[in-house]
């Protein structure tokens, strides 16, 4: 068995030396993709692939245009992965942590994971601090996948976003954790700011790469994350929406690690990228997005 981690990253210098490194303790490798980065991620990387015990783990690719694509990005890991012979492809972001709690067992779990089938862990979505999770609501409860068998049938195609597993068969979900007892820490929503910055630029994207799309649907689509939505009560909104501690035993040995690797309040790159397209494309086409005062 080989686990080979696809990890893609822009602009991730804030989280990405505890990320890598904690894919690392339970990955045999990782292929990382560095998607136009202007930040310290590339040197990050580097200073990795320098400890001993990284020096051959780790295979790079870079990516100088700055479109996202996101469905040929992770293809083309996944390829590579194939070349350094992987039995097993584990889906990792670069703000995605295992669980400390799940190291002693996760290589097990995958052994004892079936064919056909690929493993989703609950997925903790922290919000406003390192000790807090959504418990309810569209945040709350959700299961992230992380990792199947290769199969050649298996690929990343087409041109969409936020389309975490390969398609070209059907994969059945294998899920060996229960929600509350570990699984993947989602730092997505720790710094307020980032969040915002995020998923402004989700929605310029949007409208840039989709014209003839809703200026409504995008809106809606990415305005969940900071306020909800009134219109479906049932999903959850910020008046509803419940909070969890992360237990001590999630983050154990990584909490010393903290103020070496881990820069919350970083400021998000994305803040500059969404004044540079409106800059660029004017401000009449995203006149209708609600941009959460990034812009």
């Amino acid at each position: 068995m080989k686990l080979v981690g696809i990890l893609p990253v822009r602009n991730e210098a804030w989280i990405l030396g505890l990320s890598a490194r904690v894919a690392l303790a339970w990955c045999d490798e990782l292929v990382i993709l560095d998607h136009a980065s202007t930040d310290t991620s590339r040197w990050i990387v580097d200073a990795i692939a320098a400890e001993n015990y990284a020096a051959d783990r780790i295979a790079r690719l870079a990516v100088r245009d700055g479109q996202w694509d996101e469905m040929t990005h992770r293809e083309m890991m996944l390829q590579v992965a194939r070349k350094r012979k992987a039995t097993h492809i584990i889906i990792i972001d670069a703000d995605e942590i295992l669980t400390a709690n799940l190291l002693p067992i996760i290589r097990d779990a995958v052994i004892a994971m079936p064919s056909g089938f690929i493993m989703s862990l609950p997925g903790y979505n922290l919000r406003g601090s390192l000790d807090r999770y959504h418990v309810n609501g569209i945040w709350g409860n959700r299961w992230f996948s992380l990792c199947f068998q290769d199969d050649p049938n298996l690929s990343w195609q087409g041109d969409c976003f936020h389309s975490r597993e390969p398609g070209g068969m059907r994969l059945r979900q294998y899920q060996p954790v229960a929600q509350g007892d570990g699984g993947v820490m989602h730092l997505w929503g720790v710094s307020e700011r980032r969040l915002k910055a995020k998923h402004a630029l989700y929605k310029i994207t949007e409208r840039l790469r989709w014209p003839q799309k809703r200026v409504e649907g995008i809106d809606q689509e990415y305005s969940w994350a900071i306020h909800g939505d009134s219109r479906e009560r049932s999903l959850g909104t910020p008046d509803t929406w419940g909070y969890g501690d992360v237990p001590a035993a999630w983050w154990g040995q990584y909490r010393e690690q903290w103020g070496k690797y881990l820069d919350v309040d970083a400021v998000p790159w994305q803040e500059a990228e969404c004044r540079r397209l409106i800059e660029e494309y004017g401000p009449e086409p995203f006149s209708r997005l609600d941009l959460f005062g990034v812009v």
